[in-house]
């Protein structure tokens, strides 16, 4: 769906959600940003690939240096949500539960002026949401795309509704027949 003005984004979501199941949104500035996580679309200076390995050193060292400012008690899961938030490519995407939020972030940065005319987009997924996944859960041993609810262990995943994806390839597109797409045009961008 293409939005022309404000009230169409209201009257998608109140004639495409339904309060019996669960819907997530994100919010991207252009068209052409696929939902691939931050990690996947990491471009090493010497063309060098950015494997599993270098993703973990890097969630390492985020670790060593946030440790005097983390709860003792966060697991691995929130350490990444939390390294997420502060610019760390990951294999995370974030999304939100609430679709304002979204459509926020698909409007809110400036735009370079090549993109001026370029479209932003809400993705809009609707998905059954099954439990929690453990504390211990190993990031990087998974074989499916999951979701991931932290705890609210950062005032910015609080502020935002956040709840993230988390790829076991982060590098490709991630596609699912439920997702759905609402275009805003750059004229109502502002």
């Amino acid at each position: 769906m293409t939005i022309e003005k404000i009230e169409d984004f209201y009257s998608f979501i109140k004639d495409n959600t339904d309060k019996k199941t669960n819907y997530v949104f994100r919010g991207v500035k252009s068209v052409d940003y696929k939902l691939v996580p931050g990690v996947g679309r990491f471009n090493t200076n010497n063309s060098k690939e950015f494997t599993t390995a270098d993703e973990k050193k890097m969630l390492l060292l985020f670790k060593q240096k946030a440790y005097p400012y983390l709860d003792k008690n966060v697991n691995n899961l929130e350490v990444l949500a939390i390294s997420q938030h502060h610019g760390l490519p990951t294999r995370l995407l974030d999304w939100t539960w609430n679709p304002l939020v979204a459509l926020y972030f698909a409007v809110r940065d400036e735009w370079e002026k090549d993109e001026t005319e370029k479209d932003s987009i809400v993705y809009v997924w609707k998905k059954n949401i099954k439990g929690q996944l453990e504390p211990t859960f190993d990031p990087f041993e998974i074989n499916d795309v999951n979701l991931f609810l932290p705890q609210h262990v950062s005032k910015r995943i609080i502020a935002q509704s956040g709840i993230f994806t988390i790829h076991p390839k982060p590098t490709e597109e991630f596609t699912n027949s439920g997702i759905s797409k609402v275009i805003i045009k750059p004229t109502i961008r502002r």
